[in-house]
């Protein structure tokens, strides 16, 4: 059998790419921005359904 000739590749190719530590964000800022967007999100489901009338 001869060599697995396949391997080659670069030394990037198995490591995550890494955020910048000016874009990392704290635990409560990240609660803080994940509240917003339900909020947001929340908004617009209730926008998006037909209002029902009571009779």
């Amino acid at each position: 059998m001869g060599r697995d000739e396949h391997t080659k590749g670069g030394n990037n190719a198995a490591s995550l790419p890494q955020t910048p530590k000016n874009q990392k964000l704290s635990a409560s800022e990240m609660r803080a921005e994940m509240a917003r967007e339900l909020d947001n999100i929340e908004s617009l489901v209730n926008q998006r359904k037909p209002s029902k009338k009571r009779t």
